[in-house]
């Protein structure tokens, strides 16, 4: 009876040491290093949909591409695109980012030549990263009627064509006829819808009361898409009503009858301004105490400090597995 309680004794010990090494090996996997554990923050894609035009006829065939790039604007190469839209065909409807972070497909439409929108979606995915996706609304019409004339007026349209047909056969006429009736009715009706969308209204708002404000600091603001911003900027840039000028990691915009500053001095965001001041205290904090403080995520914290530690206003220090920000030596 004694050597079987002492057997029982260690194998009763040697079953508690095991339970207790599994569970010690659990708890280690399920720790994972956090962000301040000197580890990269997980990589965001942001998708932006691109297309030359917005409007298109039934039928028709629009060339289309997605850019996508990280969180710090870097293109994203071999991320997995998919699009789709609902009423239209697009080839190819997936596949991978090239060395510029570019996918390109066509677009093309079908239906009943009713005029209709519809909205090209982008979901791009890469293994480790978060999740990207954009929409880009599209409007579809139908072409537009062929009408018989009479013959009477049929040969007058067809002297008329034969004179236009003559004055824009030379380079002046062409010129001449684009400068005098195209363009000044074209550039006015432009100019006049620019505007008229409300998103595009609030922008252009947002920039003529926050002239120099940068691109990430304006989407923060205004919650919208990166590819609703991005849309939106280059049209108003495009018709003369902004412009931009990079300084540094920043691309900054400003109206056009604004001039803009010519220093060349880094002009931080309120939230940059307000993690410095935390940095300035010289007590350390890690990103998590800054996004506690400033009640933003974590991975806001990280771009911002990226791009501080980028221009030389901080400096970080390893204190076992967190980082501590301080301001630069001296």
């Amino acid at each position: 009876m004694r050597v079987t309680g002492a057997a029982r004794l260690v194998l009763l010990a040697v079953l508690a040491f095991a339970f207790v090494a599994v569970v010690s090996a659990t708890v280690a996997r399920a720790d994972p290093p956090t962000m301040d554990g000197g580890s990269d923050p997980q990589v965001v894609l942001l998708a932006d949909i691109r297309s030359d035009f917005n409007v298109m006829e039934t039928g028709s065939t629009l060339p289309m591409r997605v850019v996508v790039v990280d969180q710090h604007g870097v293109p994203v190469q071999g991320a997995r695109v998919e699009v789709s839209a609902p009423g239209a065909t697009l080839t190819p409807s997936a596949g991978a980012t090239d060395a510029d972070g570019v996918f390109r497909f066509r677009l093309t439409t079908v239906g009943n030549g009713v005029t209709r929108s519809t909205t090209v979606v982008a979901t791009v995915t890469l293994p480790g990263a978060a999740t990207g996706s954009d929409r880009f609304d599209l409007t579809i019409t139908k072409a537009p009627p062929l009408q018989i004339l009479p013959p009477q007026e049929a040969v007058s349209v067809g002297v008329g064509a034969l004179v236009a047909a003559a004055v824009l056969s030379t380079e002046f006429g062409r010129y001449g006829v684009f400068k005098a009736f195209v363009f000044p009715l074209y550039s006015r009706l432009k100019k006049e819808e620019v505007l008229d969308h409300f998103v595009r209204g609030q922008i252009y708002g947002y920039i003529v009361s926050h002239p120099g404000e940068h691109y990430n600091s304006m989407r923060q603001d205004l919650k919208v898409t990166n590819g609703t911003l991005s849309h939106h900027l280059r049209t108003l840039e495009m018709m003369g009503f902004i412009k931009s000028r990079r300084e540094g990691v920043f691309k900054r915009f400003y109206p056009i009858e604004m001039s803009v500053p010519q220093d060349r001095g880094v002009k931080l965001s309120d939230l940059q301004l307000q993690i410095l001041d935390m940095v300035r205290s010289g007590s350390g904090p890690t990103q998590t105490d800054i996004a506690g403080r400033l009640d933003v995520t974590q991975q806001t914290v990280s771009y911002n400090i990226r791009t501080l530690s980028r221009e030389g206003a901080i400096r970080m220090e390893k204190d076992g597995r967190n980082t501590r920000y301080y301001p630069p030596a001296a």
